[in-house]
């Protein structure tokens, strides 16, 4: 878990630290390392790893200075702390103008204020690099990734759009012994067709017009580290030929050049289209796609690795949430989350849950903060790896924000059993029969315990037209539905 993550604690050895300090840090889950104060922008920069708090000591203005070139240089990557020998206040307001994350007074060092700073740090860790890999599929999934990282072989993320094939990619970069070189990702799909050569490979000065200059196309750009070309399937006949040639020869001509130039770049490619079915019809090159997908990688979508999902939303939770609140999720928002299909996968999961932050006040994100998105077309329940089913929910974001702003409607109407008891159907048998026993019975309990049948649609998470699909479906299975009490 993130909140066991040491942190690197970089301290200004301007100010050494004493022995009840060590232990304070030590036990915060600190490792301190002393640097000249001058040294620290050097060596933030040497390093790959990160997030690291710094431990600056306050003189002068020298002091703030250094920390406004640090935050403008590292962004968030750094958790910046000003220590104070006493009250100067005047320092600790010019810190604070500049971006400094904390400040603490020498004489009031305390284990709780250090314990606060290597929390916040972690925060910040999980906000900018980190990876959940919870459910089985995704660890053997991990575990064939950096198989494949550590070689030198081409590979192919095959999956749907928002699976986290980027993702993999980054790791089969940083599991590679070309982790410390650059990984260029490239979208596919949003290159001009016009500039497209000119993007991958570069131009020369005057190659066409508007070329004032010469300039480096991304194969250049990841010499010596990882060209991710996402969407690979979208790109054109003519460009894959050229592509294909840059692979096999590792050279490139820049657009307007005679001369070859060598490359050394590892290709990782993805895509979300079936390219075998697009090399039948003629829109891929069959030479291209065995040339890429030398070890081919499928990544299954959201609803194929259910137990990332709450992980998944946790982790979002702190990604995106604000650093004052512990955001929780509560059982009914949970359940709600494992019984969506999750047709945009990951992607989609993200979204929702930067909505649940926008309307949770307090850091508690129940049900009515989960708003999903409206599906295209209509949307059949779909069955996960482990037989469970998975209601896709249908409401709109408007209808959905609405509903949550005046709060849920109680209409006078209520339903009634008039039956008193569920029969199950005789009709259906095996594994299916017993999942839709169990989906009716849900059903019935749903409704005897909601006052309409709108109301109960929400509280299942599906729409009141899926809802009223279900118990046509129940009735002609001769299942008992509670009806409407008359007024």
């Amino acid at each position: 878990m993130y909140q066991d993550q040491i942190i690197d604690l970089i301290w200004d050895n301007s100010s050494p630290i004493d022995s009840t300090t060590m232990g304070m840090l030590t036990k915060a889950g600190l490792r301190p390392h002393t640097l000249p104060i001058g040294d620290i922008p050097s060596y933030v920069s040497s390093q790959n790893s990160g997030p690291y708090v710094v431990c600056i000591h306050g003189r002068d203005m020298s002091s703030i200075e250094l920390i406004e070139v640090m935050r403008s240089q590292f962004g968030a990557s750094l958790y910046i702390v000003l220590r104070l020998e006493g009250s100067e206040v005047d320092l600790a307001v010019e810190a604070i103008k500049v971006g400094v994350d904390d400040v603490i007074s020498s004489d009031m060092d305390s284990q709780s204020r250090w314990d606060k700073v290597a929390d916040l740090a972690r925060v910040r860790l999980i906000k900018n690099d980190s990876y959940v890999f919870v459910d089985e599929t995704s660890q053997h999934l991990l575990a064939l990734v950096e198989r494949v990282g550590a070689s030198e072989v081409t590979a192919l993320m095959h999956g749907p759009t928002g699976s986290g094939k980027e993702v993999l990619a980054r790791l089969t970069h940083d599991f590679s012994p070309r982790r410390s070189g650059p990984f260029i990702p490239v979208n596919c799909a949003a290159l001009p067709e016009s500039l497209a050569e000119s993007l991958l490979f570069g131009h020369t000065r005057g190659a066409f017009t508007g070329a004032t200059r010469s300039t480096d196309g991304f194969f250049t750009q990841a010499h010596g580290g990882t060209l991710f070309l996402d969407e690979i399937g979208e790109l054109t006949l003519p460009l894959q030929a050229k592509l294909l040639r840059a692979i096999q020869e590792r050279e490139i001509i820049p657009v307007g050049s005679s001369e070859s130039t060598r490359v050394d770049v590892r290709i990782v490619a993805a895509t979300n289209l079936d390219l075998r079915s697009a090399i039948r019809s003629g829109a891929f090159r069959e030479d291209l796609y065995f040339r890429v997908s030398t070890f081919r990688i499928n990544v299954p979508g959201l609803n194929s690795r259910l137990d990332d999902i709450l992980p998944l939303a946790n982790f979002f939770l702190v990604k995106h949430g604000k650093e004052q609140y512990d955001y929780q999720l509560s059982p009914e928002a949970s359940s709600k989350l494992l019984s969506y299909a999750w047709p945009g996968n990951v992607r989609e999961l993200e979204n929702v849950i930067q909505r649940a932050i926008v309307l949770s006040s307090d850091g508690n994100v129940d049900s009515t903060h989960l708003i999903f998105d409206e599906l295209i077309g209509p949307a059949e329940p779909s069955y996960g790896s482990y037989g469970e089913i998975s209601r896709p929910s249908e409401m709109p974001f408007d209808r959905a924000l609405r509903r949550y702003e005046s709060g849920s409607s109680q209409a006078p109407a209520e339903y009634q059993d008039n039956q008193g008891s569920f029969e199950e159907t005789q009709s259906s048998s095996g594994l299916q029969g017993a999942m839709d026993a169990n989906e009716f019975r849900i059903i019935v309990e749903t409704i005897k315990n909601t006052k309409t049948r709108k109301e109960a649609a929400d509280v299942l998470g599906i729409s009141q037209r899926t809802l009223r699909y279900k118990i046509a479906r129940m009735r002609e299975k001769g299942i008992a539905v509670p009806k409407r009490q008359s007024a």
